[in-house]
C-alpha cells in the first residue's frame, strides 16, 4: 500500500466520532469481526462490555487496508459501509470549464458509513412466473401438518395459502 493510501486510512480512522460508535455497538451488542466474509488479519472478539474503541479502531483499520490493498469499490462487513475510490481507476483526464488548458485530477477517496441497523426488503410486482415443484408442495404439506398439530392456526392459514395460490388444482385433490 502506498503512502498516500495509508495517510488516507489514518484521517479517516480520526475522523470518526468513536464515542458514538461506540454507544451503539452496546446498544446492539455489537462484538468485533463479527462480518460474513473472512477478512485476513480480523480479530474476531464476540461481544462483551470490555470492548473498546481501540479494538472497533484495529477492526476498521483492517477492513480499510483489505478494501483499498484489493481495489474493492463497495465493501460491507457488519455495521460497516465502505466505498472506495481509487485515482489510479479513472485514466480519463477532467477538464476544468473556465480554463481548458488546466488539467484537474481527483485523488483517491474512501467513505465509510457505520449502520448499526438497516434492513432491505424486495417487493415482487406483478404474477409470479415461476412454478413451485412438487417436493416443494410436500414440504409445505409436512408444514402445514406440523403447524396444525401445534395448534398454529394462524401459521397453517398462511401456509394453506400459499399453496393454494401456487396451485389451484392442488386444493381440488385435497380439502385443506
Amino acid at each position: 500500500m502506498n503512502k498516500e493510501n495509508s495517510k488516507l486510512i489514518e484521517k479517516t480512522i480520526s475522523s470518526l466520532d468513536w464515542d458514538s460508535i461506540c454507544s451503539a455497538g452496546k446498544i446492539f451488542k455489537f462484538g468485533v469481526g463479527e462480518g460474513v466474509t473472512a477478512i485476513p488479519g480480523m480479530k474476531k472478539k464476540n461481544y462483551t462490555e470490555e470492548i473498546s474503541k481501540n479494538e472497533y479502531k484495529a477492526e476498521l483499520k483492517t477492513l480499510l487496508k483489505y478494501v483499498v490493498d484489493n481495489d474493492i469499490s463497495e465493501f460491507t462487513y457488519g455495521p460497516w459501509v465502505i466505498f472506495w475510490f481509487n485515482s489510479e481507476w479513472d485514466l480519463d483526464i477532467i477538464e476544468d470549464e473556465e480554463e481548458e488548458d488546466e488539467e484537474v485530477q481527483i485523488g483517491s477517496s474512501i467513505e465509510v458509513i457505520y449502520s448499526p441497523q438497516r434492513i432491505c426488503l424486495a417487493n415482487v410486482i406483478g404474477k409470479s412466473d415461476y412454478k413451485i415443484e412438487e417436493s416443494d408442495f410436500d414440504r409445505l404439506e409436512n408444514m402445514l401438518k406440523k403447524a396444525i398439530d401445534s395448534e398454529n392456526y394462524e401459521l397453517a392459514s398462511k401456509i394453506r395459502d400459499v399453496i393454494k395460490v401456487h396451485n389451484p388444482e392442488h386444493k381440488d385433490k385435497k380439502d385443506i
